[in-house]
């Protein structure tokens, strides 16, 4: 992905409402987020973002998030209605670190159609006044942080909107956590163990007991899974649903599609774990 991953001719620049970021700052800051948040912070470098989870001492999921090594901080891209949670949870355990958690003052935005589409999944690239991250999927897509490049903003559009924004995250398996679905599910029930996300061999993480004993000790009994419902189903974010192939099933996220939902769903594994790889 090069410097102008949204240009010369992107498929559109969308301004992403239902996302915003938070910077954390400070000397301390790297190893501050190591001991708060999933994934090994070694990871995330100029070049390198990583997705990242924030779990309660029950190893369930908080809040998912992106971090991104940028204008010599970390922002932390997640869920606009878990801001706020997010800033002052994590800030409670700031004590004598140096650290400073703030909400940025600035939109995200989501970019179709970049160059490159081979490039690897979170990798970022930028300049002072930008930073792009490539998403993972099939689709061509970026989260862009700071000042759209010029010849973006003028770019023709190409009918993006946030419905289909949001159906392209759940294409690419991206269990966005909201209020309603903070702290409902394990990490392992959001297949974080296998996108990335869980680090199993860095030190000491609020959660990582659990986390881990699931990962050595035991079997998950529930598996994320990418689900159909009919058009007119009355879905949303938390409630359990009854599916005809998965029976039931606890709604993570979800998206209208032409001529149906797509969701994110909580599903109970068969005794063999098989159905985690079905297709429904």
């Amino acid at each position: 992905m090069r410097v102008s991953n949204c240009s010369p001719h992107p498929s559109g620049l969308l301004r992403l409402d239902d996302f915003a970021a938070l910077r954390v700052s400070g000397e301390d800051c790297v190893d501050f987020l190591q001991g708060q948040l999933s994934q090994d912070m070694g990871r995330v470098t100029p070049t390198q973002a990583a997705p990242a989870a924030w779990c309660n001492r029950q190893g369930r999921v908080l809040c998912l998030m992106v971090a991104v090594d940028w204008q010599d901080a970390i922002f932390l891209i997640l869920p606009a209605a878990m801001a706020e949670t997010c800033a002052e949870g994590l800030g409670r355990y700031v004590l004598r670190a140096k650290v400073r958690i703030e909400r940025w003052d600035q939109a995200v935005f989501g970019c179709a159609g970049i160059e490159e589409p081979g490039a690897e999944t979170w990798a970022c690239k930028g300049n002072e006044a930008y930073c792009a991250v490539r998403l993972p999927g099939a689709r061509n897509r970026a989260l862009l942080l700071g000042e759209p490049p010029t010849n973006a903003e003028g770019a023709p559009g190409s009918g993006l909107t946030l419905e289909n924004w949001r159906l392209a995250d759940i294409e690419a398996e991206l269990p966005w956590i909201g209020e309603k679905t903070s702290g409902k599910f394990l990490a392992h029930s959001l297949n974080l163990d296998l996108s990335g996300a869980v680090s199993f061999t860095k030190g000491c993480y609020v959660g990582q007991e659990i986390i881990a004993r699931m990962e050595h000790r035991g079997r998950p009994k529930r598996r994320m899974q990418r689900v159909h419902l009919p058009a007119d189903s009355a879905v949303e974010a938390g409630a359990r649903v009854d599916h005809p192939e998965h029976g039931a099933a606890t709604i993570i996220t979800w998206s209208a599609a032409p001529e149906r939902v797509e969701a994110l769903a909580e599903v109970r594994l068969a005794q063999d774990g098989s159905q985690a790889m079905e297709q429904s």
